[in-house]
């Protein structure tokens, strides 16, 4: 199995929500915190990124970000430019597509389109536990292309009123992060610890996909270093430094990932889970359940419906 559609399909991300920046002379915005995963693509110009706790980041035209963690992220003509906040109030009067800066400095001007796509609440924590904060590819590795046209495809659907619109969006935002999650894991900087960075490895790849081909399997750090010709100790040791979990603790964060999409989303009963994932009986699964993710598989289910229906009425 591929790891990285794993992944997308146990996030089903949904509709986005999209606006536009267009800065001209100096400018600053800053954003709200966001809950939900962010995408930027500049079209025009250069400005900088600065996520809250990170160093800025520059960004030219073509490049590509992916924010797959909560944010309050500030863009700017400049480092130390006077920010704006982007709130509320200030789309009541600019909209999502807004036009900012003072106008100086010539035809200096920067253009950037920006989205927020949401995902099951069940396992977004996956974004934030396997991925880095940012995500960032740059025009001059040529491959931002597709992701452009993809972006460009998302925007004439959200602006239309076609059938069918929400699914056509949902396959295009998984198109999108798929594109863009293995550009980051084939580029040669080695990416910051997470899924990423193993994927990055052969060897730690093969292991990845064995683990996520058969996620049942009684799997030990032996058998996996075998597969891959490692010795047991550089194996474990190897996999942890790249992905930040050892191996049996990223088995028991995926099991227990596709045990709360299967509660949520399956006519499933407790031991035909637990059978799936590689738990004997639906008590020892229940046991397991509990002690990793902090409440019995039924209070989670009671808990997770409750909060999505005081989304929905909110």
């Amino acid at each position: 199995m591929d790891p990285l559609t794993d992944l997308i399909s146990l996030l089903r991300p949904q509709t986005a929500l999209l606006g536009s920046l267009h800065g001209t002379g100096q400018w600053g915005v800053r954003s709200p915190h966001y809950q939900d995963p962010s995408f930027f693509l500049v079209t025009e110009g250069t400005c900088w990124f600065q996520q809250d706790g990170c160093d800025p980041l520059q960004l030219r035209e073509g490049d590509y970000l992916l924010v797959p963690h909560p944010l309050s992220a500030t863009f700017v003509s400049d480092l130390g430019v006077e920010t704006v906040l982007t709130d509320a109030a200030f789309k009541a009067v600019h909209g999502d597509n807004f036009t900012i800066g003072d106008g100086s400095n010539g035809e200096r001007t920067t253009h950037v389109i920006g989205g927020l796509f949401l995902c099951d609440p069940a396992n977004v924590k996956l974004l934030t536990g396997l991925l880095p904060p940012t995500i960032h590819i740059q025009s001059s590795a040529g491959i931002t292309d597709r992701l452009r046209s993809i972006i460009a495809m998302i925007v004439e659907e959200v602006q239309s009123e076609w059938l069918g619109q929400e699914l056509i969006l949902s396959r295009l935002i998984e198109i999108m992060l798929i594109e863009a999650l293995r550009r980051q894991s084939s580029q040669q900087k080695p990416p910051i610890k997470g899924l990423l960075a193993g994927l990055a490895d052969p060897q730690l790849a093969l292991a990845l996909r064995q683990i996520h081909a058969d996620v049942g399997r009684a799997w030990t750090i032996a058998e996996l270093a075998s597969r891959v010709g490692m010795s047991r100790s550089s194996f474990a040791r190897h996999f942890t430094a790249a992905v930040g979990a050892a191996p049996v603790e990223y088995l028991l964060v995926w099991r227990m990932a596709l045990a709360k999409d299967a509660l949520l989303h399956s006519d499933k009963s407790l031991t035909e889970i637990a059978f799936d994932i590689g738990y004997q009986s639906a008590s020892a699964f229940s046991t397991a359940f509990s002690r990793i993710v902090g409440c019995s598989p039924t209070q989670y289910v009671t808990e997770a419906t409750r909060e999505k229906a005081d989304r929905i009425g909110g």
